[in-house]
């Protein structure tokens, strides 16, 4: 990250929204990670919503529940755009709360990713790893058929 807090996004990701004809992506907090952000197209970022709203008709979700991930997924969320060359701002705002101060890490998810401090992904696979270990047992892996 330049010191304007300038970031290049990865190259798969630009093709997307190059395809799409988007300019700019939607951050929002990561759900279940105080350490991360998400980042998505703005169709992925509508589906995200529809699937909130589609869980608050249902009443899978209801009260107080409701009000805290719509701040999650609608008041926090940042749309941002992307200049000419595939770059993004991420200002203080959106970088202090996940302690992104220099370098950001980026994490593919499959049709998103996610923004962290390079020290805290590291951190959080070595946790990971450790209880990966654990629940390996319950995942089948196939071979070559």
């Amino acid at each position: 990250m330049d010191a304007k807090g300038r970031v290049s996004l990865p190259s798969d990701f630009r093709k997307v929204l190059e395809g799409a004809g988007s300019t700019h992506v939607v951050v929002l907090p990561q759900m279940n990670h105080p350490d991360a952000h998400v980042v998505l197209s703005q169709s992925g970022y509508e589906k995200v919503v529809e699937r909130f709203e589609a869980m608050e008709v249902a009443g899978e979700i209801e009260g107080e529940d409701v009000e805290a991930l719509a701040l999650r997924i609608e008041t926090d969320a940042r749309q941002i755009a992307v200049d000419e060359v595939g770059r993004v701002v991420l200002s203080k705002d959106l970088r202090e709360p996940i302690g992104i101060t220099g370098e950001v890490r980026f994490v593919g998810r499959g049709s998103s990713f996610q923004l962290w401090d390079p020290g805290k992904r590291a951190a959080y696979e070595a946790g990971a790893r450790s209880r990966s270990r654990g629940l390996a047992a319950k995942v089948r892996l196939g071979g070559l058929h």
